[in-house]
């Protein structure tokens, strides 16, 4: 087996898929070990729902550019303090953000940086009619992505 400073040696990437739940810590925080190996790149995506932009245009609360960019400074600071939450402030991992359909965006970006599995909570933050007749995002990843995905349950889900 090649040594992990073994140049041949393909680089093991993950992609953790947060929304700030407490689900979303747990699989943050079993990225770093999965499979018994500490994946070589952890990339952390947070999506913020186009969904929720467009409400916000629709409720006046500003135009499209001036919502996106309160969201997105937003965000960047949810995920620093989330990050260093988890303790990763230092890791050597790769934050993303971007706006758009959070399925299509975990599935997106999964491909474009082409990751060996994407890990993500089985429940996050929203309790919405959408999901209950929709599915939840992780559902919707699961349907669509080519990709192992790794869905990690909050403590009172699991069986002991």
């Amino acid at each position: 087996m090649p040594k992990r400073s073994d140049p041949a040696r393909k680089k093991y990437t993950v992609l953790v898929a947060v929304d700030f739940s407490p689900s979303s810590a747990r699989a943050l925080r079993r990225a770093t070990s999965i499979m018994g190996r500490r994946p070589d790149r952890i990339l952390v995506l947070h999506v913020i729902d186009q969904t929720f932009i467009e409400r916000c245009i629709c409720n006046r609360l500003g135009t499209e550019n001036e919502i996106k960019k309160k969201l997105f400074i937003e965000a960047k600071k949810n995920l620093n303090d989330f990050l260093r939450a988890e303790g990763m402030a230092q890791e050597s991992i790769e934050a993303m953000i971007c706006a758009g359909i959070p399925f299509l965006e975990i599935n997106k970006k999964a491909a474009e940086k082409n990751v060996d599995m994407v890990i993500m909570g089985n429940r996050g933050n929203s309790g919405d009619m959408q999901t209950i007749f929709f599915g939840s995002t992780t559902e919707r990843v699961l349907r669509f992505m080519s990709r192992p995905v790794l869905c990690v349950p909050i403590e009172e889900d699991r069986k002991e």
